[in-house]
Formats: structure tokens, sequence, C-alpha cells
């Protein structure tokens, strides 16, 4: 988990702006492999509610929490290979 976490840091600080040292693979190549083993749109669903929560927790403004939400929708098609 710790790489996996490193990894998903490492993105959203790029995604959202910051410093561009992701250097990993791009959201189809990085997903498919789980989406042949099965990955769909409730895993996505999921994984998006657990950002907004956490960031509801964090006391974000809903306007920034929002903003993440569209980064994220973003690459969805990427992200389940479609």
């Amino acid at each position: 988990m710790a790489r996996q976490r490193n990894k998903q840091k490492a993105f959203l600080t790029f995604a959202f702006g910051g410093a561009p040292n992701y250097s990993g693979k791009n959201m189809r190549e990085a997903h498919k492999k789980l989406v042949e083993k099965g990955m769909n749109e409730t895993h996505f669903d999921a994984v998006m509610g657990h950002l907004g929560n956490t960031l509801k927790e964090l006391n974000v403004p809903g306007e920034l929490i929002q903003e993440a939400a569209q980064i994220a929708m973003s690459v969805k098609k990427d992200v389940l290979n479609r």
C-alpha cells in the first residue's frame, strides 16, 4: 500500500497543478489489468465517494471538492479503458 499511496500522491499532485513529477503510466495503461480482472464503474464510483468523503473530513471547501471530482471524472473513460 505504501507504493500505491506514493503513486497516488504523485499523480494527484500533478493533476491538481502541483509539481510535475508524475512519471507513472497513463491512466489507461495503469488500470488495464484491473479492468481485465473485473474493475468497473461501481469500483470507480466507490473511489470517487472515498475521495469526496475524505476531502469533506479534512474540511476542504465544497467548490474545491467539486473541482477534484471534475478532474477525477475527466479520466474515468481512460481508467475504465473505454
